[in-house]
């Protein structure tokens, strides 16, 4: 006996109406999810229907539930130039009584007495609204140059591993890299960070962390063994593929370039994206040269044409988005926002699709500066406004109509079908 399942139907028939053309053509729209929020730089809910989390540059993370902001944290920061508090995650263990990692999240920000790049954990009270200040566990810390730009701040976890965190680093700032931090493998800044956050190795109160023996720099002479990557401007937003584990990483150019850096989810690391020996795909003007021995070229890059500070973003894999199955990114300075494929192959921006008319004519109001992208546990893709708004991308209205009534035609035929042939068995 063929049995009918009309949960299935219905996925068939969104997902099929998802693959047309004409959905593809005009099927997004924005929710808004809060406003009058002061610069804020990140979003992200790590529990489906759970509270959306924003993250404010001057040190202050707020709560969104019910359509109520709340304060969740503060934090004392230095805010001037790219400093703040820069990026928040949420462990893995976040929602699970059981796990080392229940209610404990980490936040990266500017120390304000000494300008230090700062990494620490805290714990979130009961209600989930608010968190714990005396939870406090400075993880790590390194020392940033004087310089009040370049110092990135994304932090995440790879899906299915939650003993490893991985940290975008800055050069530190300045022109064309003065110091050659980001090709320097002694010092953690122009890196992709990979650190134990459920170990310690380390005999200091103030440090707490463990160095995975498997990161490919250990045991390397004069090497830090946390570092996963090289070659990095400032990574202004990473992202892990939630269904395939593969790591996006959007660094922004000094001139010439915009870049969009990619690491399979199979990868032990050690890429070095070329910074500041090349600029993108091209020798940075005036201090680069060719691509060295062990050095990767970008999966995409784009000119000044297109914009001045990308932003990076997320592959998206809500099953209801026109988007399913795109990496998704944006320009901070011209405001745009364009999606490619998101199987890691290289990419150009003539095969780019353009969003930017779409999202600004959505319900949630045109959008700005896009100072990042966020993504929730039941897959939500949120998209920060610098001028103080964070929105939701949901699928245009008439966009689910056509899906539902799609559906509805479907199960009204198979019930039909049904009739004719329980009829049909009593002859």
């Amino acid at each position: 006996m063929k049995l009918y399942r009309p949960q299935a139907a219905l996925a068939a028939v969104t997902l099929a109406c998802l693959a047309s053309p004409a959905a593809n053509a005009a099927t997004l729209d924005t929710q808004l999810i809060a406003s009058g929020l002061t610069q804020p730089l990140y979003a992200t809910s790590p529990v489906a229907g759970g509270p959306v989390f924003v993250v404010e540059k001057g040190g202050t993370i707020k709560a969104v539930s019910g359509g109520v902001t709340s304060n969740f944290l503060s934090i004392s920061v230095t805010s001037s130039g790219e400093q703040g508090l820069l990026g928040l995650a949420f462990d893995p263990g976040y929602a699970d009584p059981s796990s080392a990692g229940y209610r404990r999240f980490f936040v990266n920000y500017t120390d304000p007495s000494n300008q230090d790049s700062v990494i620490a954990s805290y714990r979130a009270n009961a209600s989930g609204l608010s968190a714990d200040p005396s939870t406090r566990q400075e993880v790590m810390r390194f020392d940033q140059p004087s310089f009040s730009n370049h110092k990135a701040g994304w932090m995440g976890f790879k899906p299915g591993d939650g003993n490893h965190l991985y940290i975008a680093t800055g050069d530190g700032g300045g022109s064309n890299d003065p110091s050659n931090n980001a090709q320097n493998t002694g010092v953690l800044l122009g890196k992709m960070l990979r650190i134990n956050i459920n170990g310690d190795d380390f005999t200091s109160p103030s440090i707490n962390y463990a160095i995975p023996g498997d990161n490919p720099f250990v045991g390397v002479a004069g090497a830090r063994g946390e570092i996963f990557a090289t070659g990095l401007r400032n990574p202004w937003r990473a992202s892990f593929d939630s269904l395939t584990g593969a790591m996006w990483i959007a660094d922004v150019g000094q001139s010439a370039r915009e870049e969009i850096n990619f690491i399979d989810a199979a990868s032990g690391g050690g890429q070095n994206f070329g910074w500041r020996v090349r600029e993108g795909d091209i020798a940075t003007p005036g201090v680069g040269g060719a691509l060295q021995p062990g050095m990767v070229d970008p999966l995409l890059v784009y000119p000044r044409t297109f914009g001045q500070s990308i932003t990076g973003g997320y592959v998206v894999r809500d099953t209801t988005s026109a988007l399913y199955g795109q990496y998704i990114f944006g320009d901070f300075v011209s405001g745009r926002i364009w999606s490619i494929n998101g199987d890691g192959s290289p990419q150009t921006m003539a095969s780019a699709t353009e969003w930017t008319a779409m999202l600004d004519a959505g319900a949630a109001g045109a959008l700005g500066n896009i100072a990042s992208f966020g993504e929730g546990a039941g897959g939500a893709l949120y998209i920060v406004d610098y001028g103080g708004k964070v929105v939701q991308v949901v699928p245009e209205p008439a966009s689910v109509l056509m899906m539902l009534s799609g559906a509805l035609a479907l199960l009204a035929w198979r019930r039909r079908q049904q009739q004719v042939d329980s009829g049909a068995a009593k002859h």
